[in-house]
This record gives structure tokens, C-alpha cells and sequence, in this order.
């Protein structure tokens, strides 16, 4: 086991007590951290990033790292936003669930209702597709039938017998895991045909507005779109973050055609990412603002499969979020990591601790280690055992 050294030990000891107000002055181990941190982000090759990490409620440790672009020369701060890939989908839950909260959604209910039409798996028509399904990754959605083909809709694909069948895995609805961004994506549909709104618009009145938070699913709403991280691969530039601006956004009730926002859209900056991991940690509030029912939050961790619902599979995600036990020996982790063009983010936490860890980049490595990326996994055993007051 690797030593730790004195001042990390010194550290650990200080960890919970640092406040965030604190993090601007130098304590002891700080700059050793910081060269730590640094040194993962180097050996993964990312070209900028940002980690924080949250104990109680409180920022206990942040470092911002290398260059929002290639091209521009700038650096990374506590402004850049970053796209989020699939973290997105933890992060709408909350839409989901607000709605479930709500009554107007019935987690185990038939989607067909909220469609319009029939929407079966061919193999198994007896069995209904349910939201739980989707959250869970069980639905047996599949991404091989014109998901790919931004013009088809979801009628289309699913509603249509003549099609369909390429949609759909041969197992029945429930029965099976298999991740599926189709699946999970028809989940925002179904927000945007209950609500009337946008997702993005239902998730800037209900999530991000009330807490005032500036992140967005359109880019072009941001209050600094100038700040947006553009996404690097293979060291290269991949796609600027003006082109997400300008690609705009169609901020209308569409579920047949918004079926990939919810997917991975999400626009944020890192300490917001952890603000919001944190109230997922918790009892489901942020700074006074109630997001989801303390119920709900915790169904979100809980294994669906269990519950006697319409979920009879094991599955590693409960309601869009994954029930982790490789990451930290001994312990369940529960977030979701996000992976898009180059760059990959990641947002878990320790509810036995009240450990956050928000780990956000524009490109880098994305080698994982039992589907966790490494970069992730070697931040978040380095830092777990100095902020979370625990001694592993």
C-alpha cells in the first residue's frame, strides 16, 4: 500500500473542518494535493478539467486543470461549463420524478398512455413498456433500428409494426439490463408530452432557476455562453462550444422528436454538478428548494428488481443512477459517469459519508476499468480517504 505522507495525513485530519470560504487561503497538504490531482489529469491526457469535491454539504476540496480549448490557449475555471454526456440523465431525473411526485406519471404504468399510440416489444406484446423500465435500463429499447437518423420519430420507430422489431431486443420488457440511450432518451418524451413544456424549459423552471444555477440543455440560454469548454478527442479538437450555441434549440413540446435530450445534452459547471449530487446525497432539497420527495431520492438507489414492480432483472442502475460496489472496497457508490466525443465526466457519492466527488473534462483517456473511467477511479480512491473523515 502506498505510503501517505505527513502533510496528507494532516489533511485528512483538517478535511472536515475546511469550509468553503477557507479554500482560498493555503492549508496544510494543499499543495501536495494539488500536485496529486494534477498528475492523474496528466497521465490521462486530459486537456482541461475540473474536480471538486463536497463533505456534509461543504466544498472541502477544488482544483481547476489545463485548457478549456487547444486552439485559444484558455484555461479552465470555476466559469467554464462543461457538456455533460450521460450524467445528463441522473441529472433529469429529477423531471421524471417531480412528475411521479406529482401523480401525473406512474412509474409502472404502460408509456403507451402517454404517447397516443401502441408501443410494444413485438416478442412479448403482452408485456408493457414502463418507466421504470427505461429509468432502469430494462425497457429492451435497442438503438439499432434509425435512432442514429435525427428526422425519424418516435412513431416511427417504435409505434410502427413494420419497424419495430428492429428496436426492440428478443427478451422480454423488464427481464433483461442492457444500457440504452434510445430508451432512456424516450423517458424526456415523455416529460415533454405530460408537461406541455421542453425538457429544457421544465428543467430550467424547475431545477436550475429556483436554485440560481446557470446551466442549461440549450447552450444558447447560458448567461456566458462565451465560457463553454469546447470537446477535444485524441488531443484534437472535436467540436467548439460556439457551434453548441449556434445550433440553438427548438424550445417547444416535441416528444416525437426529442427523444436524445435528455441523452447526454446538459450544459454545467462543476461546482454546480456537485451542488446537485449533493441534494441526490441527501433528502432530495438544495439551499431551501425542495427537488424531489426524500422518497424518491432514495428510490433512485434503491435495485428495482427487488421492489415487485415491473422490473424483474438485476440491473447496476436503479432510476438513472448506478449502484457502484468496485470503485471504493466495502462501499456502495451511486452517480452516473458520462462519456461524449473525447471527454468524460462523473458525479458519485457516499451517503454513509456524505462524500460528493464531480469530476468534469473536455477530453482525455476514456480507458475504464470495469466500465469506470480511469481517470475517475484513481481521483476518487485518492481522495475519498482525505475528505470523507473516514480512515480506509
Amino acid at each position: 500500500m502506498r505510503k501517505i505522507p505527513a502533510a496528507i495525513l494532516v489533511l485528512a485530519l483538517l478535511a472536515g473542518l475546511i469550509s468553503g470560504s477557507a479554500l482560498a487561503a493555503d492549508y496544510p497538504g494543499k499543495d501536495e494535493v494539488d500536485r496529486a490531482v494534477d498528475g492523474y489529469f496528466r497521465k490521462a491526457r486530459t486537456i482541461g478539467g475540473s474536480l471538486v469535491i463536497m463533505k456534509d454539504g461543504q466544498v472541502v476540496y477544488e482544483r481547476d486543470y489545463g485548457l478549456r480549448s487547444v486552439n485559444s490557449r484558455l484555461p479552465v475555471d470555476e466559469n467554464t461549463y462543461f457538456k455533460m454526456g450521460s450524467v445528463t440523465k441522473m441529472i433529469c431525473a429529477m423531471a421524471v420524478l417531480q412528475l411521479v411526485d406529482e401523480g401525473k406519471l406512474d412509474l409502472d404504468a404502460d408509456i403507451s398512455q402517454y404517447f397516443g399510440y401502441r408501443i410494444v416489444n413485438p416478442y412479448y406484446p403482452k408485456t408493457p413498456l414502463t418507466l421504470r423500465q427505461l429509468l432502469s435500463h430494462t425497457s429492451t429499447v435497442s438503438e439499432s433500428g434509425g435512432y442514429s437518423r435525427l428526422t425519424n420519430t418516435v412513431e416511427r420507430m417504435l409505434g410502427d409494426p413494420r419497424r419495430s422489431a428492429a428496436n426492440f431486443q428478443q427478451a422480454e420488457p423488464g427481464s433483461h439490463y442492457r444500457y440504452s440511450n434510445f430508451g432512456a432518451g424516450l423517458a424526456g418524451s415523455i416529460v415533454e408530452a405530460v408537461s406541455g413544456q421542453s425538457l429544457a424549459r421544465f428543467m430550467q423552471e424547475r431545477v436550475f432557476e429556483p436554485l440560481g444555477m446557470d446551466a442549461s440543455l440549450a447552450a444558447n440560454w447560458l448567461q456566458s455562453p462565451e465560457d463553454i469548454s469546447n470537446l477535444h478527442k485524441d488531443g484534437k479538437l472535436f467540436k467548439a462550444g460556439a457551434r453548441y450555441v449556434r445550433e440553438g434549440y427548438e424550445d417547444t413540446a416535441s416528444p416525437e422528436t426529442h427523444y436524445r435530450t435528455l441523452v447526454g445534452g446538459l450544459f454545467i459547471r462543476s461546482r454546480d454538478l456537485a451542488r446537485l449530487t449533493h441534494a441526490l446525497a441527501t433528502d432530495g432539497s438544495l439551499d431551501g428548494h425542495r427537488l424531489l420527495s426524500p422518497e424518491n431520492v432514495m428510490l433512485m438507489r434503491e435495485q428495482q428488481h427487488l421492489l415487485g414492480k415491473s422490473v424483474t432483472a438485476p440491473s447496476p442502475y436503479g432510476l438513472f443512477m448506478e449502484r457502484n460496489t468496485r470503485l471504493l472496497p466495502g462501499k456502495i457508490v451511486y452517480g452516473h459517469q458520462g462519456m461524449t466525443g473525447g471527454a468524460n465526466n462523473n458525479a458519485y457519492f457516499e451517503p454513509e459519508s456524505g462524500f460528493v466527488f464531480a469530476l468534469t473534462t473536455n477530453g482525455g483517456s476514456q480507458v475504464r476499468d470495469h466500465g469506470t473511467v480511469v481517470l475517475a477511479q484513481n481521483l476518487l480512491r485518492y481522495t475519498y480517504p482525505l475528505f470523507s473523515g473516514e480512515n480506509n
